[in-house]
């Protein structure tokens, strides 16, 4: 079946942002990644993101007929028009070329709450040849896809929002550690009190991590706080 891709373009020099039309052979169970890589053998100019192909990564993260969606889990078939899917880069973020954002306001949002990224697996440790006995741990559930920032209305629209990942960060880092002064930056303007509670991130995470419910765990342990009824 032929399928019809209409791509957002952008380049720098360019005076604005353009759609591009492909055309790929696919059948409707391949993933609109794999229809951009058909597209990209045709016309290596065209840039994207990609790695793992298996939704565990984050990079691929991109608008698809108007939702934020990982492009690696999104079948054509699921979210086609007709033969039609729209693929435009995640909003929010400066483009840096086509469908590739910079997510530096992300990542520089996280590092003010100094985030406790790793937790403990259950089980013994294991001695690895010539190392030290290593404490099983796992990343935190955030794939860092900057979905969420794309689907937040705030996160769009007040630059000085930290924005619903970073949050979520400084909630599960209260909540590990217990340090209120790691996470005092998400305290202030653009923390969690300019949250509207849309919650369209939560809705649009692709791995579940919750962040509008973090965020109201958050504001809730510090409302507490300020009443003077938490530490």
């Amino acid at each position: 079946m032929k399928w019809r891709l209409l791509v957002k373009r952008w380049k720098e020099g360019w005076e604005k942002p353009r759609y591009q039309e492909y055309v790929v052979e696919a059948d409707a169970d391949t993933s609109v990644l794999d229809a951009l890589e058909k597209a990209w053998l045709g016309d290596n100019t065209l840039v994207f993101e990609h790695a793992c192909h298996h939704g565990v990564c984050g990079a691929c993260g991109m608008v698809i007929n108007g939702v934020e969606r990982l492009a690696c889990i999104t079948r054509l078939g699921d979210v086609a028009v007709g033969n039609t899917v729209v693929v435009e880069p995640l909003r929010g973020f400066p483009v840096i070329s086509d469908l590739a954002v910079d997510k530096s306001r992300m990542f520089r949002a996280s590092a003010r709450v100094s985030p406790e990224t790793l937790e403990p697996v259950e089980g013994e440790g294991g001695e690895l040849p010539g190392r030290a006995s290593l404490r099983p741990e796992k990343l935190l559930s955030c794939l860092e896809c900057g979905i969420c920032y794309s689907a937040c209305p705030i996160a769009r629209t007040m630059e000085d929002y930290m924005g619903p990942a970073a949050l979520a960060l400084a909630s599960k880092t209260l909540s590990l550690t217990g340090d209120w002064s790691r996470v005092s930056d998400a305290l202030g303007r653009g923390g969690v009190w300019s949250c509207h509670a849309a919650l369209e991130c939560s809705v649009r995470c692709p791995a579940g991590f919750d962040p509008g419910g973090l965020i109201m765990v958050l504001r809730g342990k510090a409302l507490k706080r300020m009443l003077g009824g938490g530490r």
